[in-house]
């Protein structure tokens, strides 16, 4: 059957019956994870250099880096450059986590309706876009930015303590990990928000919106989710 091959559970079947808790599978699912984005971004380490190399743009590059260097500083354009760099291997790891919730709850309908939903969020999001732009509200959608990242930051936390509680309730995870995973992400916030102050030390850009940008950033909700969603599927 579907459920016994594995095809509507989001896992293997060998997998899903396993004497594992639903964070061990978890867990593991996250660290293949991980490993897939160091084995993918060290291809990348190497073969762009040679690229640049090859291709003659390496000058090019140089130039660019100096050009910045200039107008911010040496240091300022160093730290921006590894948190690019950053930030594109922490984006390739989210891809592969943040809706692996989705998928372990092992509904066909909610698998499918989460892609339905995404498609109607983003088609939304152009229109209002296109508006915004036709109607010349830009510097008003600037000025609401605050607030629209507030919001989405209170939401974040809204669902973070409703997994926690959820996964502390069923005893999904340990104490233990609910404490480091609040300290670990508490930590990755703040290091953010101090490279953010430091690199954008301007009057015009305020504390609070880059402590916001920080806490979006970070992910925490969705991946916490994944235990309880796989914990959904198999006791079913």
């Amino acid at each position: 059957s579907r459920r016994e091959s594995g095809a509507s559970t989001g896992l293997p079947a060998f997998l899903a019956t396993r004497p594992m808790t639903s964070a061990q599978l978890v867990g593991a699912r996250l660290r293949a994870a991980g490993r897939s984005t160091a084995a993918a971004w060290l291809l990348v380490a190497v073969a762009v250099p040679a690229a640049l190399v090859l291709s003659g743009a390496s000058s090019i590059v140089a130039q660019l880096f100096r050009d910045v260097a200039d107008a911010v500083g040496t240091p300022r354009t160093v730290v921006f450059a590894l948190l690019v760099v950053a930030a594109f291997v922490a984006a390739t790891w989210k891809q592969l986590v943040q809706s692996l919730y989705i998928g372990l709850t092992g509904r066909e309908w909610f698998i499918k309706g989460s892609v339905f939903v995404t498609l109607a969020v983003l088609f939304i999001l152009a229109l209002a876009g296109d508006w915004i732009y036709e109607t010349r509200r830009v510097g008003v959608l600037f000025s609401a930015l605050p607030l629209i990242l507030a919001v989405l930051a209170a939401l974040k936390l809204v669902a973070v303590a409703w997994v926690a509680t959820r996964l502390w309730r069923d005893r999904l995870v340990t104490d233990r990990t609910l404490v480091m995973g609040a300290a670990g992400w508490t930590v990755a916030v703040f290091a953010l928000f101090g490279l953010f102050s430091w690199m954008l030390d301007s009057p015009h850009v305020p504390r609070y919106v880059l402590m916001l940008v920080a806490m979006l950033a970070v992910p925490l909700a969705r991946v916490s989710a994944a235990p309880l969603a796989l914990a959904w599927n198999r006791h079913r």
